[in-house]
């Protein structure tokens, strides 16, 4: 199976790259910056101090996680392009993602893909997007669960994409296994754990052409970039000083109840 994967920069997305690679043929990379700069969110020193803690503390986490893969190994010598956000969009980029003829282009930690690249690979774009669809959608999806109080809400979704915003037909679930010592990026990189692993899965059933995709009927809650505040991770913190996880982990099987989750099916 020949996958494209359009993904960005951070050690969690070449962990993504790499995990599918050893699964799958990678026949091309396009790395795109990141665009969100949390500190402009920052009304006040204070807040800026907050806010640069809880990122720190997140790249931190990362290296801890995803030390070994500080640079992308690809098996089969695939070529690695790298540029600013939007550059998945650039006519020139989809041209030559076009010529490749891949059966799946595989998207983690982009941003929007824009209705030119859409139509080009249409039925064929497959995202890992964390959080679960459709109880959160947009920006931070494993974040606002956590400050919301609802650990159960903490994943990764892997959906065919489309022109909405987390709204394309649902393939897969993943979900972390919660330890109660878990601070909120163990929880996060569990979670892209799972889904990377998902996310090769729902591929090759993809390409087996045996998924039975499931069109999304609720909304959810859609959080956008400016509704990040270092209040926002003040509240988030306290969620986990105060005892969230273990609180969650004592009601887990009803708590969970309340989510529909998918599985890939397996490939004979």
């Amino acid at each position: 199976m020949r996958v494209i994967i359009l993904t960005s920069t951070f050690l969690r997305h070449h962990y993504v790259v790499n995990h599918v690679s050893d699964h799958l043929e990678v026949v091309a990379v396009l790395q795109e910056e990141k665009s969100f700069k949390p500190l402009l969110y920052a009304v006040n020193a204070d807040a800026e101090a907050v806010i640069d803690k809880h990122f720190s503390e997140r790249d931190e986490s990362e290296v801890a996680y995803f030390s070994d893969h500080q640079k992308l190994t690809l098996r089969r010598g695939a070529p690695v392009r790298k540029g600013p956000p939007g550059i998945i969009n650039d006519p020139n980029e989809i041209d030559q993602m076009s010529e490749l003829s891949p059966d799946a282009v595989l998207v983690f930690g982009t941003g929007l893909l824009r209705t030119r690249i859409i139509e080009r690979f249409a039925g064929r774009i497959i995202n890992l997007h964390l959080g679960l669809s459709p109880y959160y959608r947009g920006a931070g999806t494993n974040f606002w669960p956590l400050v919301n109080r609802e650990p159960e809400f903490v994943g990764a979704t892997v959906h065919y994409l489309d022109a909405g915003i987390d709204t394309g037909p649902l393939i897969a679930h993943a979900r972390p296994t919660f330890d109660p010592s878990d601070g909120p990026h163990d929880v996060g990189n569990k979670a892209i754990i799972a889904g990377a692993d998902t996310l090769v899965r729902a591929a090759r059933a993809h390409a087996a052409g045996i998924l039975k995709p499931v069109q999304q009927t609720s909304k959810g809650r859609l959080y956008q970039r400016k509704h990040f505040s270092a209040d926002a991770v003040r509240t988030l913190w306290r969620n986990f000083e105060s005892g969230m996880i273990a609180e969650y982990l004592e009601n887990q099987s009803e708590r969970d109840s309340r989510i529909d989750l998918l599985s890939p099916p397996d490939v004979p």
